[in-house]
């Protein structure tokens, strides 16, 4: 390690404040510093090369180095670097873009609102749900009903409707008016039941919640079309259908949060679209640029656009940001929407949905592996003690992140959650890398299903 690098390694360790790990072990141990990557993979300042199993943060969904992007975003700096969408301003970048997007979203979602990333994206749904609650004259209809272990973000209110205990402990009082209900996890099914005899308990728990609560104190419904951060949870064919009906039963917006699964992850523009569900709103940020360069927002609905037109001259829209509409993130988020329709690379995620999953389910011949869950190119792989009862292995064992560490050793960055580890690469992976990662991960689980003593 040459002097230069020493120096880095301290100061990151002095300076720079790493999330979602402890603080304490990160600075014991330090971090990997990664300095180059190209297609699917990436390489540390060490030299080490691995497979981005995870598209880094689920989100650079095009792969690593596309000059394309790179060359979008000069451009774009060179021109004007920065133009405010809040005061009456805006840019040639910010408008295509909200066209683009309105394109490929569901029909009737042709209004877009843009945010810095996820969180901001979904602090946005909070506002707007409270917004049109008060210029529909029934401001006491702004609570939101969220599904346990939703990611939402880690933001104040975002981080209220997300149904993580760690990100609510230490952190409260939360956002009051969040109501909290059971997810569709045919697995572990919160309610007891058993798929399909269960005809959809868990979709009717949000009419339990509005004739509890009142249907004129209920606003909106948040929910991702899969559960990315909570395990990959897939809801069941018909889950979302019966949560439309109820929404639209009691007037409640029904919003999807595609932070993660918007952009073709699942094999569509927007992972509704699966679903032939057509939401309210729509909660964007991670694949519209592929994480070259942070961008959120939310696509409204005309109907609900139009609530806000029928305001008036008088009405002044107080919510927004700084960097709303950012020429030089929208450029980059042109340049990569360009690059996922010139490759198809949509319809390449329904190609190989089935080969992904096929891959993956060979991991269920190890003894400690419960279920392997799949949705397009999302995958998880949840670990049991007991395959029989379904009982995990106590968190102090920490066995997905024992199984992440011993695949980082072999060259392959994974997710580890609570447990299961979360698989999710790029777009571009061919049918081949797909196989070179999950035997990686293979050896991985062995390592430690062996120091498990199975």
């Amino acid at each position: 390690m040459d002097r230069s690098e020493r120096e880095l390694r301290r100061l990151d360790r002095a300076h720079l404040v790493h999330a979602f790990g402890s603080p304490a072990q990160t600075d014991r141990d330090g971090t990997v510093r990664l300095v180059k990557g190209r297609g699917i993979h990436v390489w540390d300042a060490d030299g080490r090369k691995y497979i981005d199993g995870v598209s880094s943060l689920w989100n650079v969904n095009v792969g690593h180095g596309r000059a394309e992007i790179s060359r979008a975003i000069a451009r774009q700096a060179r021109a004007i670097e920065y133009a405010p969408t809040l005061i009456g301003f805006s840019s040639e970048p910010a408008i295509r873009l909200a066209a683009r997007i309105a394109k490929m979203a569901p029909r009737g979602l042709n209004r877009v609102f843009f945010a810095g990333g996820g969180s901001e994206a979904n602090e946005s749904v909070i506002r707007l749900v409270r917004l049109l609650a008060s210029l529909s004259g029934r401001p006491e209809k702004r609570g939101i009903v969220a599904l346990t272990r939703a990611y939402h973000g880690s933001s104040t209110g975002a981080a209220s409707l997300t149904g993580l205990r760690a990100f609510h402990e230490h952190y409260e009082p939360m956002m009051p008016g969040v109501h909290r209900m059971a997810r569709p996890d045919c697995y572990r099914c919160e309610l007891g039941k058993t798929h399909p005899e269960c005809a959809l308990a868990c979709a009717d728990e949000l009419e339990r919640i509005v004739q509890r609560e009142g249907a004129d104190r209920i606003g909106a419904f948040v929910f991702e079309p899969v559960q990315g951060v909570g395990g990959v949870i897939p809801p069941p064919d018909g889950w979302l259908a019966r949560v439309r009906e109820i929404c639209d039963r009691h007037d409640i917006l029904l919003v999807a949060d595609e932070v993660i699964t918007g952009f073709g992850r699942l094999g569509r523009n927007f992972g509704v679209q699966t679903q032939k569900v057509v939401p309210d709103m729509i909660a964007f940020a991670k694949g519209v640029t592929s994480g070259y360069v942070p961008l959120g927002g939310v696509i409204l609905s005309e109907r609900l656009f139009g609530r806000i037109l029928e305001a008036g001259d008088e009405f002044v829209l107080h919510h927004g940001y700084t960097y709303s509409g950012h020429p030089v993130a929208c450029a980059a988020g042109l340049a990569n929407l360009a690059v996922i329709e010139k490759e198809d690379l949509v319809r390449g995620v329904r190609r190989k949905a089935k080969p992904f999953r096929k891959s993956l389910e060979r991991l269920g011949r190890h003894a400690i592996v419960g279920q392997v869950r799949t949705a397009g190119m999302m995958g998880a792989v949840e670990f049991v003690r007991d395959r029989e009862t379904r009982e995990p292995f106590p968190d102090d064992r920490k066995v997905p992140w024992r199984i992440r560490q011993a695949a980082l050793r072999r060259g392959l960055i994974l997710r580890a959650g609570l447990s299961y580890v979360a698989i999710c690469p790029p777009f571009i992976t061919t049918k081949k890398q797909i196989e070179d990662l999950v035997g990686r991960l293979d050896e991985a689980i062995g390592e430690v299903q062996s120091e498990l003593g199975y």
